[in-house]
């Protein structure tokens, strides 16, 4: 859309009443850089002038806005006639709708909507909404498809701007359930990790407690078994003493106790 045309239009349906209105609203529809209706049909002064006596003429202009040929030819008794002009314009539009909701438009499709009787009349209409910037794309004559690349923006009425409003409203609510259904299971995870964090914790205390008392055992059966060894060092140089040195006269009896002694150190 050309936005210096639309502008110039937009300038003189401000001021138009009657006639006047009417001889500017069909040359807005069959001007070929103009593709969007919506800023005219928000001209209060025009919109109120059209509905008074022109009201078939606003029809074709919401038409023009929001609407397919196939909308035109279901009900024509609401617009006017169209001329070579306009009908060509409107289907450029009614390709553009096609295009925004699908990227491969088969011929056999386009053929219907468009309404065009052979492939070479479809295809000289593809081409001509690529030079208008309507489409962008390239023709597939070898799977007889259109492979669209980019395609206008259509206006949005007020039917479809509520629908699209419900749509993105649904959107939100499913993005808020599913933002608290991930809150919850974060907050389980948390909740698994800290039990694990604090079973782990409390094995390793009670590890470290066992190796202390291990530890401790250790110890103090090793300092038992040292008063053990210095007592049967100190008895046993005790009994060397007894065995080198007493007299002969005492020899008998002292190798006696001497016995004695070594049997209770040895004794299990």
């Amino acid at each position: 859309m050309s936005s210096q045309a639309a502008q110039q239009f937009l300038l003189l349906a401000k001021s138009v009443r009657g006639s006047a209105a009417v001889d500017l609203v069909t040359r807005v529809l069959e001007h070929p850089d103009i593709f969007g209706f919506d800023e005219f049909l928000r001209l209060e002064p025009l919109v109120k002038c059209l509905k008074q006596d022109h009201l078939q003429l606003l029809s074709t202009l919401e038409l023009f806005a929001y609407g397919t040929l196939s909308d035109y030819e279901s009900e024509r008794t609401r617009f006017i006639s169209l001329s070579p002009l306009a009908r060509r314009k409107l289907q450029l539009l009614t390709l553009a709708s096609l295009a925004v909701h699908a990227r491969i438009l088969p011929y056999t499709l386009l053929l219907k909507q468009l309404q065009v009787e052979t492939v070479r009349e479809l295809e000289d209409l593809i081409i001509d909404g690529i030079y208008a910037q309507v489409i962008r794309g390239k023709l597939d004559q070898l799977n007889n498809r259109l492979n669209v690349e980019y395609a206008i923006a259509r206006d949005v009425n007020s039917v479809a701007f509520n629908r699209m409003e419900d749509v993105l409203d649904k959107w939100c609510k499913n993005c808020s359930a599913l933002l608290n259904v991930l809150k919850y299971e974060a907050m389980k995870a948390n909740e698994q990790k800290k039990k694990a964090l604090d079973e782990q914790d409390k094995y390793d205390k009670e590890m470290l407690s066992m190796v202390k008392i291990i530890d401790l055992q250790g110890h103090n059966t090793g300092r038992r078994e040292n008063n053990e060894n210095n007592n049967n060092l100190s008895t046993l140089q005790s009994l060397s003493n007894m065995l080198t040195g007493n007299s002969d006269s005492k020899q008998g009896g002292t190798k006696k106790s001497a016995r004695q002694t070594t049997k209770r150190i040895f004794r299990p």
